[in-house]
């Protein structure tokens, strides 16, 4: 055991922001505290965050301009088919930047999986970015294996969520409908700005606006394209999930969802040697 910090040491140790950290420590079981004496104030192991950082930094992919262009073109592709999103977890219909976003977003995910299985494990897996008309559930398609591309034996679906997100969250059809479910869930967290088409369109911005009133007053914080991380947080099969009709600070409408608290996912070394036999 470690030195003993208080909550705002824990928090400077972890590199999070205080309302990440609450969200991983209260709800996600990311990490825990040491025991309360009579509900005192909550301290922790410093060596407990320290091994859950170098973890979590091992899981951690960076994506870059490439990796987001190929995102964003399948995202464009999507929008102009038509495709309908709504909001998480409510009925919603959501706006072009935040379709963009969810999309960009989620084929960042399926690249950082990609990437991480074969620069820890040598494994070279397939994605699949094809548009169809329904949603297609398995987002591996191949597995290299004896100098060829085979068919995956399981089903595998990736999904995202934003970076302090606590938990992995599916409806209740990618789970109750057997032709969309998949047999294994990964988890990844993209940290992708929310202003990440202001930064792919910066020159065309300040060619606009250079000359118009208050260009003075922002022209230095327009922000430039930098490289994404993403957490490949975990993984669970299907039947490990639980359902819920709401999270910590979210009433699901429309029906029940199925989830699993972040820090419950399978993620050591040996959990993804697993997963990759499976495959």
């Amino acid at each position: 055991m470690g030195k003993t910090l208080t909550k705002i040491d824990a928090i400077k140790t972890s590199g999070l922001d205080e309302k990440t950290f609450e969200n991983y420590f209260k709800n996600a079981n990311e990490f825990s505290s040491l025991p309360r004496v009579r509900k005192g104030r909550f301290l922790f192991d410093e060596d407990e965050l320290k091994r859950w950082g170098e973890d979590r930094k091992r899981r951690t992919i960076e994506l870059n301009f490439e990796d987001y262009a190929l995102c964003l073109d399948f995202a464009l592709a999507q929008h102009f088919k038509g495709y309908v999103l709504s909001d998480w977890g409510t009925a919603r219909q959501r706006e072009f930047g935040q379709k963009i976003t969810n999309w960009v977003k989620g084929q960042l995910g399926e690249i950082a999986v990609k990437k991480f299985l074969k620069k820890e494990f040598g494994l070279e897996v397939e994605l699949d970015f094809d548009i169809y008309a329904d949603i297609v559930p398995q987002d591996i398609i191949g597995v290299f294996e004896n100098h060829k591309m085979r068919k995956p034996k399981i089903g595998v679906g990736i999904k995202s969520s934003k970076p302090k997100s606590a938990y992995l969250v599916l409806s209740g059809n990618e789970i109750k409908l057997a032709e969309r479910r998949s047999d294994i869930y990964i988890y990844c967290r993209p940290d992708i700005p929310d202003d990440h088409l202001l930064r792919l369109t910066k020159d065309q911005v300040i060619k606009a606006v250079k000359d118009k009133p208050h260009f003075s007053k922002y022209k230095d914080l327009l922000p430039d394209f930098n490289n994404i991380p993403c957490e490949i947080v975990g993984w669970c099969k299907f039947d490990e999930l639980e359902e819920v009709s709401s999270i910590p600070g979210l009433e699901f409408e429309n029906g029940t969802r199925f989830v699993k608290k972040s820090g419950e996912l399978h993620r050591s070394k040996h959990d993804w040697e697993k997963l990759i036999k499976l495959l």
